[in-house]
Parts: structure tokens; C-alpha cells; sequence
């Protein structure tokens, strides 16, 4: 892809700004058919591996279209702005949506005693064959956001039939983890958010947990070490991080497709440098993290692209 073809508008080209605008302004100022389209999604539970995770489903009016599965970034959900609106471009384009909710996200930490890691690559592949079950498809489209591309990435290692779009996956969690902590600004806005879960998680189960002293700690990195160490499997952080790593070979022989910007501030473009040949990576100059806010309407260019890349894999 030509590095040209993402130009924001005036005014939208700086990183951070790309990435806030995104994160947190489109939040606030939401588009008129936000409520209706979400108003008409339908809940689904989804039951695997002993877990209960949930979706949203944007049907399309075509009984037979495609399905295209959307797995949001960390501490986001399947009704997270960014999430929504490319749910909404491609279900305008005739696919069926699903919106998958990862475990403990979007306010579905009373669902599950267990808490959200990371590293839990088979229940998200669970969901997704789940999900396609549902639809009774034996190939889908597969969208992934930072972390959910991290995922998404995993899934197309797994089930070989997705078509699979990544947009600014994170390849290396100690680097992106280092890189979220080396701004004040990305690492208050994380930490606060999983905070926030880990009370909502403590409300639930207050037999089982107790966040307080956890709350207290001042870094992400401190942050993540304690929550390995007290409650998850591994031994130490350092195991936990190659658990999802994705340099090396892990994703020898995989077909995926990654859009990623040069000026992304929490995942440098360096990163793709390791993936394999298998792996179609196309860089923007600009764009941010997940942003590509393309106007001041904040629409994004993610959306655009979402609909060509599916229109060539899903509708060939």
C-alpha cells in the first residue's frame, strides 16, 4: 500500500492527537445513527470452556452475506466507539457482525470468578468457532484492535479459515507494556481503566478478591508484575509476556493482514520488522494508534479500508 494513502485533515495529523480523538472523543461526540444501530444489535451468551463471555450481532439484511468477527482492544468492548463504527461501515456493506466482549471487559466482570489475562488464547479461539457456529459459516472475516489484533493474529494461527485483519496489533506485550509507561498520559488512562475493572471485579466477588493494596501502586509495569505474580499461573511476568509474543516463528506460515501507522505511540513500527513473510503488513505515515481519524467528523479511514480489504476476501 502506498504510505500516501491515509491523509488526515488538516489539523488531525499529530499522533497523539489521532490517538485521543479516537480513544476518547469519539466518545463524547457521538453520530446520529450511533443509538439506532446499537439499539438493534442483538445480545448473545456465549458459553465455552466453562466461561461466559458475551457479543453484540449487527445483522445484515442478506441472509446468506459473510460474517466478519470485531475483537475490541485491552480494557475496551464490543460497544466501544471504534469498535461500533466499523461494525457499522461493514454491516452497511452486507456483512453480519459479531462484536465479541473479551472476559472481564465492558462491564462483564461479575460473569466469571476468574480474572482476564492477556495470554488466553484458547477461550478467545472458543468464542470465535462459537460464534461462526452460530452463523453456520465455515470461513468468516476477522478484525482485531491492538491487543484484540494481538488476538486476532493468534486466531488466524488457529483457525486458518478467517480472514484476518490486524490494525496496529501488538507483537511484543514487555515493549508495548515499556512504551505505554514511558507516557504519563497513555499510562494514567490504562491504569485507571483496569482499576476500574479490578473494583468492579472485587464488587462481584468479594469473597474471592481484594484489589485495595493493588490500587495503591503508581506504575503500570509494577502493576502488571504484582498482578501475574498474585493472580495468574505464571511464574513470572516475563513468562507471561511470551505467552502472547509474536516475534520469531510464532506466526511462521500464518495469513494475516496488518495496517499499522509509523507514528503510532504505543506500538512502533519497528515491531512488524519480525513478523514472516506470510504476514502482508502495510504502513501508513500517519494514523496513531487504531486512529486513522480522517475528518472532523471523526470518521475513520480503518472503516474504508475494513470494507475494501473484506470486499476482496470475503466477497471473491
Amino acid at each position: 500500500m502506498n504510505q500516501r494513502s491515509f491523509q488526515p485533515a488538516f489539523g488531525l495529523s499529530n499522533p497523539n492527537l489521532q490517538t485521543i480523538v479516537s480513544s476518547v472523543g469519539r466518545k463524547i461526540i457521538k453520530p446520529a445513527w450511533l443509538q439506532e444501530f446499537t439499539r438493534r444489535s442483538q445480545h448473545r451468551d456465549i458459553h465455552v470452556q466453562g466461561q461466559h463471555l458475551t457479543a453484540q450481532y449487527d445483522y445484515s439484511h442478506n441472509d446468506d452475506a459473510a460474517l466478519v468477527m470485531i475483537i475490541h482492544g485491552w480494557l475496551g468492548s464490543a460497544d466501544s466507539s471504534y469498535v461500533v463504527a466499523t461494525a457499522h461501515a461493514l454491516q452497511r456493506a452486507g456483512y453480519h457482525i459479531a462484536r465479541l466482549t473479551l472476559r472481564d471487559h465492558g462491564g462483564t466482570a461479575d460473569l466469571n470468578e476468574g480474572l482476564f489475562h492477556s495470554a488466553m488464547t484458547d477461550e478467545v479461539v472458543a468464542a470465535a468457532q462459537f460464534i461462526m457456529d452460530d452463523f453456520g459459516c465455515s470461513k468468516a472475516g476477522l478484525v482485531g484492535f491492538s491487543m484484540g489484533g494481538n488476538f486476532a493474529l493468534r486466531l488466524a494461527k488457529h483457525l486458518p479459515q478467517l480472514r484476518t485483519l490486524a490494525i496496529c496489533p501488538a507483537i511484543s506485550p514487555q515493549h508495548t507494556v515499556e512504551q505505554i509507561a514511558g507516557s504519563v498520559i497513555y499510562e494514567r488512562y490504562f491504569m485507571g481503566k483496569w482499576q476500574a475493572l479490578w473494583r468492579q471485579k472485587q464488587a462481584a466477588f468479594p469473597h474471592l478478591y481484594d484489589f485495595s493494596e493493588m490500587n495503591q501502586l503508581g506504575s503500570i509495569h509494577t502493576l502488571t508484575e504484582v498482578f501475574i505474580k498474585e493472580y495468574t499461573q505464571f511464574d513470572d511476568l516475563q513468562a507471561y509476556y511470551a505467552a502472547y509474543d509474536l516475534r520469531g516463528d510464532e506466526l511462521d506460515g500464518v495469513s494475516a493482514t496488518v495496517l499499522a501507522a509509523f507514528d503510532d505511540p504505543i506500538i512502533p513500527a519497528r515491531h512488524y520488522d519480525s513478523l514472516p513473510n506470510s504476514i502482508d503488513v502495510n504502513l501508513t505515515q500517519h494514523g496513531g494508534h487504531t486512529a486513522y481519524i480522517k475528518n472532523w467528523r471523526l470518521e475513520s479511514w480503518v472503516d474504508d479500508y475494513s470494507r475494501a480489504f473484506f470486499s476482496e476476501r470475503l466477497n471473491s
